[in-house]
């Protein structure tokens, strides 16, 4: 019984976490990238760069400002699980995230440059139905992590840039899920809010060695978080007896809980070729190394069904993204973009929860560009179709076929002056 209860309350904890994974990282930081399918880090020619590579604003004039949005609209479900319905279908509610970006470059003299970033790289939210059969695995999550990040660039030669940067992280989560108490045969509430920040670094490098072809490559260290007295709170429903109400409230106490969590290094190499003046295409390659993420020690101020503390493995896998997008300038002032990705999963087969119902992942994405003036408009639309994920080794014994979809539209507007 005690080990089961410091499962639980570990879920509660760990399920932020997992808004850190590849599974729900947050690639659009920018309509004009996201349309190339996030291939972005060989050309970074607008201030976006900032975050997809930031060597690429030396090569932007006087001072530029980026603003958008993108609205990510997921859809997915669970078939299962095996033991209760194999045929059952639960979907998640509908949802629409707008992670916001904002962005400032200055070229300072002919070869330095300063940039600051504003934006929402890793973000989760999800939401079931209270009383569906994986509520004890996760009824709600809502995770956000904001990020400040100014960078500094420099011409060392007139083909090639260096830059680096601070990252100072923001964090916040809210999870919720159903505890049930087994001797009194009793379904309660649990919830955890936390907040934490964090600080980080970030490296890029742009070199362009004839007319026509760029490359570019990205890199950002570990950044550790740290989050210190979450509060913990469990609300179970008031019974006729003091004695079984007094028992639940000694087994769960509203207390504080911390843990430590170690983001993942992240590396991106890109290659860009001008075919023609009118059509440039790019392919990129990243690769997020999740296997930092081994395990997990929570530590309890109060004792949760009799401990104070719970260390559990996840033996997360690093994962890798491909990238393809192709920019057709049509004229002066209009560009059409296309673009493709592909994403595959960190979470091994037993370690897929509801809260983070990942997979591999093909996205389609399509964007327009317009140009007015000292005014450029971005917009994209992007189709991401996750693989069916069927899981038979599920360590929470909640096997099932996980399915999932997204649209997501974005749009940015960007000022130079």
């Amino acid at each position: 019984m005690t080990k089961k209860m410091t499962v639980i309350l570990f879920a509660v904890l760990v399920l932020g976490t997992q808004a850190f994974a590849s599974g729900f990282s947050i690639y659009e930081q920018g309509a004009k990238a996201t349309a190339l399918g996030g291939a972005f880090i060989a050309q970074a020619n607008d201030p976006t760069a900032i975050f997809y590579n930031p060597a690429g604003i030396t090569s932007l004039s006087g001072l530029q400002i980026g603003v958008g949005t993108t609205l990510i609209m997921p859809q997915f479900g669970f078939q299962g699980p095996a033991y209760f319905d194999s045929k059952l279908y639960t979907a998640a509610e509908d949802a629409v995230f707008p992670p916001t970006t904002i962005y400032l470059s200055y070229k300072v003299t002919d070869n330095l440059s300063a940039g600051f970033g504003f934006y929402t790289p890793f973000g989760l939210g999800s939401d079931w139905d209270p009383e569906w059969p994986g509520r004890q695995l996760s009824t709600s999550a809502e995770v956000q992590t904001f990020y400040l990040n100014p960078v500094v660039a420099y011409k060392v030669l007139d083909n090639l840039s260096v830059a680096a940067g601070f990252n100072f992280v923001f964090a916040t989560v809210s999870i919720g899920k159903s505890v049930y108490f087994t001797p009194r045969e009793l379904f309660g509430e649990s919830k955890l809010e936390a907040n934490t920040t964090g600080m980080g670094f970030n490296f890029g490098v742009q070199y362009k060695p004839f007319e026509g072809l760029s490359l570019g490559a990205t890199y950002r260290p570990n950044t550790m978080l740290e989050f210190k007295d979450g509060d913990a709170t469990f609300d179970f429903p008031t019974t006729d007896n003091a004695v079984v109400n007094a028992e639940v409230a000694a087994y769960f106490p509203d207390t504080k809980g911390s843990a430590d969590l170690e983001l993942p290094t992240v590396l991106g190499l890109g290659a860009a070729y001008q075919f023609t003046p009118q059509i440039t295409a790019e392919f990129d390659y990243l690769l997020i190394g999740w296997s930092s993420y081994d395990k997990l020690v929570i530590k309890f101020d109060d004792p949760v069904a009799g401990n104070t503390e719970s260390t559990a493995e996840r033996m997360y896998e690093d994962s890798y993204s491909l990238r393809f997008g192709v920019n057709y300038q049509m004229n002066e002032t209009m560009a059409l973009r296309l673009g493709y990705l592909r994403d595959n999963h960190a979470v091994p087969d037993e370690r897929v929860e509801p809260s983070l119902p990942e997979g591999d992942r093909n996205l389609y994405s399509i964007g327009l560009g317009y140009k007015m003036g000292n005014m450029t408009i971005d917009g994209t639309y992007v189709l991401l179709l996750q693989d069916d994920r069927e899981i038979t080794t599920s360590v929470d014994n909640f096997n099932g076929t996980y399915t999932g979809l997204a649209n997501m539209f974005g749009v940015s507007f960007g000022f130079s002056f």
